[in-house]
């Protein structure tokens, strides 16, 4: 298992800087590579894959399906996020999401967000 691996599995509440309104959320990383995600400004879960991109670096990406208030199916977000781990307990980083239609045009985009996360579970 690399140092990134090591550290970044598990499970860490995230703080997005929404346009200077904090937009909290849960994330966690999984030894294969997966990542589940979710934040309390969006109404589903977001699935997706990260990885290792250095010593202390690492990206991930994953979508969130959007839905109206009966259900229907409205698009789609898709998120990046780039991230450096701080400590044992702590990463910070920047993300940004484009935004598709149902039919996967992109309708609008921001990048650049401060994310600040910090590690919980058991032993933490």
């Amino acid at each position: 298992m690399n140092t990134v691996q090591a550290q970044l599995v598990g499970s860490w509440t995230t703080e997005l800087d929404n346009d200077g309104t904090p937009a909290l959320g849960l994330v966690a990383f999984s030894a294969d590579g997966g990542v589940t995600s979710t934040q309390l400004n969006t109404k589903h879960i977001g699935l997706g894959t990260w990885r290792a991109t250095g010593a202390t670096t690492f990206e991930y990406a994953f979508h969130i399906l959007a839905s109206d208030d009966e259900g229907k199916h409205v698009g789609e977000a898709r998120i990046h996020v780039e991230g450096e781990i701080v400590d044992d307990g702590t990463w910070v980083g920047t993300g940004g999401a484009t935004f598709y239609n149902p039919e996967g045009k992109s309708l609008r985009g921001h990048g650049g967000s401060k994310v600040v996360a910090k590690k919980f579970g058991i032993g933490k």
